[in-house]
């Protein structure tokens, strides 16, 4: 990291010795930050200086700290971030003027001015300008145009013009006004070269001690990769390498330090701390996700509660299903080749939030380089199998590892060789991190001498039905009924775990009754099915899912009994109880359509009783139509009594049905 510049400096004591300052220890993290300390022994009070990169002063100024059992610390101090402003505050022009010789100028309007060249003057600047001038050429040729800068100054003898191109040099006249140009050119000269940014910390003490200085700052991730050597036959457990990969990007050597590798999540951001604000901005860095394929296995766990058996296997099924008698014990295969171990052991210790490996030997690693290091280097538990997912016809080859190493190991990449004779490359794997304890499938290749197909159908059903007070309560059942066939190689037997997505609160049954070892993920279980060399194996799976409503009898029933009395799987009892509502309803509408028909029909008389009435009024009364007219209006008067005896009557018996209907729904359990 950076390198720490001490001077030691007497506070009214005597010279205490300098003491080489150098780096000591770095922990790096897998969040993308490092921790970097420094050490020296110190007499009295000591004054440290560290130069700091400038785009990692803000997280010194963070996260700086001292570890001193003597002395206490008293100040941290350093150049701020931007002092051009505050050096051109004594000058009559910004840094952005100076971009411009014209603009340059016109800022010292009234500063005296000496000007050296073919026509020497003094005077105080008035006005300067960009002109066009015009230049002599031969005879018949165009005149070329140029641009010069005109300046005005106003002397003792009155106004001058002077062109800048043609002048040797124009100086300020004022000393101390000069001065201060020049201080403010040199501000510029030294921020534009100054990449680093020197701190000083002073801390006091009287006494022999050591002093450590450490600071948290960004620092490229370390990654992890493993190598895994598959076992020879089952039972046999995998050898396991993992390395870190790591990067010095400092711009100082590392030279014998001691390195921590940490690996867990904690909460890192970036303030932009060394800035001057005047409005308050808090800074932290995008969140940078990875997106690699394929993906990466998360924590299995049995399928609680036990799959129930869905219905009765045919014959044999049972026995299909069953898991097979252990395969013959292959023969003795050659010797495999050993990896090498790791030539130092890295100690690995669990914390609450991280997982620290410490390397055992001290780190020399040049400015700029990447080294990789064994972490880890032991055989673990593993188990072959394949899994399937998807539609694809062929599982895909894995390898289910048990983490016995007592810490968790990083997430990272892995290499798999399989060196039964010699070193084979068998494929990658990515491992989404692994605590302590737990398991994990690694797929690396594709199983092309196993297939695996399947096909599926819907059917919904009635699940459940009650009534209560009026409200039926229906549950249908959504059931994908999944078939797979699984055809294991000809020479070679299988374990393969079908993988069957879940979603929501579906549930899953199998035929047959459950399969001992079913596993549960978060996105799908897996059912494990076992195979000789050569066998074909069917498994049917129903995923469903309940589809709850509910309706009030005497809203709206009418279409929900039809559709329930479809149902092939209604009880009989309560078939006959919706088969009576739907006779009592039916009678109810057929009652009020009579009701609404004599309505109509008492509609139409007193319609032609009004047309009677108009006509009366527009013949005489002598007149023989008035008789006829007369008579008739009798007659509709006898048919509105008659009809509106039959309403009432109508609607009485409608309204006895309502209520027959009313009790049956009300009284309906089912």
């Amino acid at each position: 990291m950076q390198r720490l510049i001490v001077a030691l400096l007497l506070f009214g004591a005597a010279p205490a010795e300098a003491a080489d300052l150098a780096l000591k220890r770095v922990i790096l993290s897998s969040a993308g930050v490092g921790y970097f300390e420094y050490e020296t022994e110190a007499d009295g009070p000591v004054t440290l200086g560290l130069d700091v990169p400038l785009d990692q002063v803000d997280d010194v100024l963070t996260s700086l700290v001292v570890f001193d059992s003597i002395g206490a610390v008293g100040t941290v101090e350093l150049l701020g971030r931007d002092n051009t402003r505050a050096n051109f505050g004594n000058v009559p022009f910004s840094p952005e003027t100076l971009r411009s010789t014209v603009d340059y100028l016109n800022s010292l309007q009234g500063v005296e001015i000496a000007v050296q060249g073919p026509r020497p003057m003094t005077g105080r600047i008035v006005h300067a300008e960009r002109v066009a001038e015009t230049l002599p050429a031969p005879s018949g040729q165009p005149q070329p145009t140029v641009q010069r800068t005109r300046v005005t100054i106003l002397g003792a003898d009155g106004l001058r013009q002077f062109v800048l191109e043609e002048a040797e040099s124009i100086q300020v006249a004022d000393p101390d006004l000069r001065g201060r140009i020049g201080q403010a050119l040199e501000s510029l000269r030294r921020e534009a070269n100054q990449s680093l940014r020197h701190v000083t910390l002073r801390s006091t003490g009287d006494g022999h001690r050591t002093v450590r200085v450490g600071y948290v700052a960004a620092a490229p991730l370390w990654k992890a990769t493993y190598r895994l050597v598959l076992p020879a036959k089952d039972g046999d457990p995998a050898r396991l390498q993992g390395w870190a990969v790591l990067e010095n990007q400092s711009g100082a050597n590392w030279d014998g330090i001691a390195l921590t590798l940490q690996y867990g999540n904690p909460v890192t951001f970036r303030q932009a701390i060394y800035q001057s604000y005047y409005v308050q901005r808090p800074e932290v860095p995008v969140e940078i996700l990875g997106r690699i394929l394929p993906s990466v296995d998360t924590r299995a766990r049995p399928a609680e509660p036990p799959m129930q058996k869905a219905a009765s296997p045919p014959a044999g099924a049972a026995r299909m299903l069953a898991a097979p008698a252990p395969p013959p014990a292959p023969a003795p295969m050659p010797q495999a080749e050993v990896m090498a171990q790791a030539a130092d052991q890295v100690q690995a210790a669990e914390g609450v939030e991280a997982t620290i490996f410490q390397l055992p030997t001290p780190v020399v690693l040049a400015a700029g380089h990447t080294a990789s290091v064994p972490i880890i280097d032991r055989s673990i538990p593993a188990e072959r199998i394949d899994l399937a997912t998807g539609d694809d016809t062929h599982p895909l080859s894995a390898i289910r590892i048990t983490n016995d190493t007592g810490s968790s190991m990083p997430a990272g990449v892995l290499t798999l060789y399989d060196t039964v004779s010699a070193a084979t490359f068998a494929g990658d794997a990515r491992l989404g991190g692994l605590p302590a304890g737990e398991r994990r499938l690694l797929s690396f290749a594709q199983d092309l001498r196993t297939t695996v197909e399947r096909s599926s159908t819907g059917e919904t059903t009635l699940a459940s039905l009650t009534a209560v007070q009026g409200v039926l309560s229906i549950a249908t059942r959504q059931r994908e009924v999944l078939r797979v066939t699984i055809t294991a190689p000809a020479n070679e037997p299988r374990r393969v775990l079908v993988e069957i997505p879940k979603e929501g609160d579906r549930t899953l049954t199998l035929e047959g009754g459950p399969i001992p070892g079913i596993e549960e993920t978060a996105t799908a279980w897996r059912v494990p099915v076992s195979l000789k060399p050569g066998e074909v194996r069917k498994l049917t799976a129903f995923i469903d899912r309940l589809e709850r409503e509910q309706t009030a009898l005497l809203a709206d029933d009418a279409e929900v009994v039809v559709r329930l009395l479809n149902e092939q799987t209604l009880a009989p009892a309560a078939r006959t109880a919706l088969q009576r509502l739907a006779a009592l309803r039916q009678d109810e509408a057929a009652k009020r359509a009579t009701v609404a028909q004599l309505k109509a029909q008492q509609a139409a008389v007193q319609q032609d009783e009004d047309r009677l009435r108009r006509n009366l009024a527009a013949v005489a009364p002598n007149d023989a139509l008035h008789a006829r007219l007369t008579r008739a209006l009798d007659a509709d008067e006898t048919k509105l009594e008659q009809l509106g005896q039959a309403i009432d009557q109508a609607t009485a018996a409608a309204d006895k049905a309502h209520q027959a209907l009313a009790e049956a729904a009300s009284t309906l359990k089912l």
